[in-house]
């Protein structure tokens, strides 16, 4: 899990550039197309982390970037959402995400948003979060 080397109890990190953390990518080294993810069969319900959405097509963009206590339960609740499967006429929706630890969550969704600026700024999916926290640096999925 990402920050493993820190203390449970030390939460502040002080890094002069963003730091790589692992983005979950299927078995062909591609991220997860929304609509083929299933939760259960990949062992992630009930685990945190970030998850990031984007569309592919013409104009590609992100579509959301939010920071969850599980991420199973995100996934499968991602892919009846209005706000995020509009996106899916526009070359599709895909996602990807990584194991973070609970109190860098909110600062890493946080510094993404802000390099990224998704197209969805306020979801139900992650309980209409304002990420009003300090962000760490990380480097965005690539």
């Amino acid at each position: 899990m990402w920050f493993g080397f820190l203390k449970r109890d030390d939460a502040s990190v002080a890094v002069s550039e963003p730091m790589d953390i692992p983005w979950e990518k299927n078995d062909k080294g591609r991220f997860w197309k929304l609509l083929m993810v299933r939760p259960s069969t990949l062992g992630i319900a009930g685990r945190g982390g970030v998850a990031a959405f984007f569309h592919r097509g013409v104009k590609p963009g992100w579509v959301f970037v939010c920071a969850t206590d599980d991420l199973g339960a995100l996934l499968d609740a991602a892919q009846d959402d209005k706000g995020i499967m509009d996106y899916e006429a526009r070359g599709g929706v895909y996602v990807t995400w990584s194991f973070v630890k609970p109190e860098f969550r909110e600062g890493v969704a946080r510094h993404l948003r802000d390099v990224l600026r998704p197209e969805v700024a306020d979801s139900g999916l992650d309980g209409h979060r304002a990420y009003a926290v300090e962000a760490v640096p990380v480097n965005p999925p690539n």
